[in-house]
């Protein structure tokens, strides 16, 4: 099985190299700015149209060099058919044309960026020439990374605030692919960070640690305030701050995804969070619902997930249709909103009397689901399908702490 994933590193650059590249950075950004701006009454997002119209001009006002001009040029078409797609699926006007703020570079392999892993050094282009012999450091299983997998075309990221520029590396390699010992459904929620029920039996809650929500609430309370007083100071302190928060939230929910995947060899049952937040029946009054709404980005939990199952285990997730999972009865089938009095934690089936925490009950029926989906079978088979796991008592997910 193919996997690909994204290198990570630090380009130990001198001033005069920093300077050059700099310059390469904001001469793309302009180009990409300009021709995206001017380009706005066509709004064609096709590459060679762009091309015709804008190669000799990205070359002569902006002293690009021709690979970083095709670059542009294909950023350009790449991000107006997004926001054709963003259009069509919003029904809304495309009237604003896309602009690039970060100084972010695509460079092509082997013509404008070049790598020897075994020196750990790279070269790459600038409007002054090629740049060459700048060390790079990174995680260590990265370089083990670099050196046997398949590369692919780097991006360069500047880091404002570190003062420093990243290469990040696509590499693709195979994995071994393993045959899952088990299916395993999560369900993420609110109030507990994640549920997991399991073919074999198992079955528990996740929560996070009590410092760790205090943590998340005094970063709320601080933007609450830097927003309040709304000075210059303030709006940098503020972006500190949600850099920071941001952070923290991908630590707690990259150390959980590592700790499940290291626990269960398994087929994966994940929600589909598609329009997750519009969907959501959040009163607009109610500020600290939605606060626990979106406090936690599932998705990326997922992310981590979807890469870790593909790199450790060779094995892809799979999304199921969330709907309902926490409102039907793994047992008998039976779906009420009467399953779930109040809409609390407590699950209780008025037709066949089983109970269960409901969290645990929407893990059981992604597990389901995604068995459903394996077996490639029809809903109808359901009807003499598997049970709920058996098991009295939920287990708690030893050692692990968010």
């Amino acid at each position: 099985m193919e996997v690909t994933i994204s290198c990570k590193f630090r380009l130990h650059t001198t001033k005069e190299q920093h300077s050059l590249i700099m310059q390469t950075a904001k001469a793309y950004r302009s180009a990409f700015n300009f021709v995206s701006t001017d380009h706005l009454g066509n709004k064609s997002s096709n590459v060679r149209v762009i091309h015709n119209q804008y190669y000799q001009t990205i070359r002569s006002q902006f002293q690009l060099p021709s690979q970083l001009a095709c670059n542009v040029e294909r950023d350009v078409a790449r991000n107006y058919l997004s926001k054709w797609d963003y259009c069509k699926e919003n029904h809304v006007a495309f009237e604003t044309a896309p602009q690039q703020k970060s100084l972010t570079t695509p460079y092509t392999l082997n013509r404008t960026f070049s790598i020897k892993p075994d020196k750990l050094r790279v070269s790459l282009t600038t409007l002054n020439g090629r740049q060459g012999d700048i060390p790079i450091s990174g995680w260590n299983k990265h370089y083990e990374y670099i050196r046997t997998g398949k590369l692919g075309d780097p991006k360069l990221v500047y880091n404002h605030r570190r003062k420093f520029f990243f290469v990040f590396i696509p590499v693709t390699m195979n994995v071994p692919e393993l045959k899952p010992q088990e299916v395993v459904g999560i369900d993420t929620g609110q109030k507990h960070i994640a549920a997991i029920a399991s073919t074999t039996g198992q079955k528990y809650l996740v929560d996070v640690k009590e410092n760790t929500k205090q943590r998340k609430t005094h970063y709320h309370e601080v933007r609450g305030q830097l927003m309040k007083k709304g000075t210059r100071s303030a709006k940098r302190r503020l972006s500190y701050i949600a850099d920071r928060e941001k952070r923290f939230v991908s630590d707690v929910l990259h150390s959980l995804s590592g700790r499940i995947i290291l626990t269960h060899t398994a087929l994966f049952g994940l929600e589909d969070l598609t329009d997750i937040r519009e969907n959501t029946n959040t009163r607009r009054k109610d500020k600290e619902a939605r606060r626990q709404v979106e406090q936690w980005p599932f998705r990326e939990f997922q992310f981590d997930m979807e890469y870790k199952s593909a790199l450790y285990h060779g094995i892809k997730v799979v999304y199921v249709d969330p709907a309902y999972t926490s409102k039907t009865c793994p047992v008998c089938g039976h779906r009420d909103k009467a399953n779930r009095p109040n809409n609390g934690e407590q699950f209780d089936c008025q037709n066949c009397h089983f109970k269960e925490h409901a969290d645990i009950v929407g893990a059981i029926n992604i597990a389901i689901r995604c068995l459903v989906h394996a077996q490639n079978i029809n809903s109808w088979a359901l009807v003499s399908g598997p049970h709920a796991p058996k098991v009295e008592q939920a287990l708690p997910l030893q050692g692990v702490g968010y």
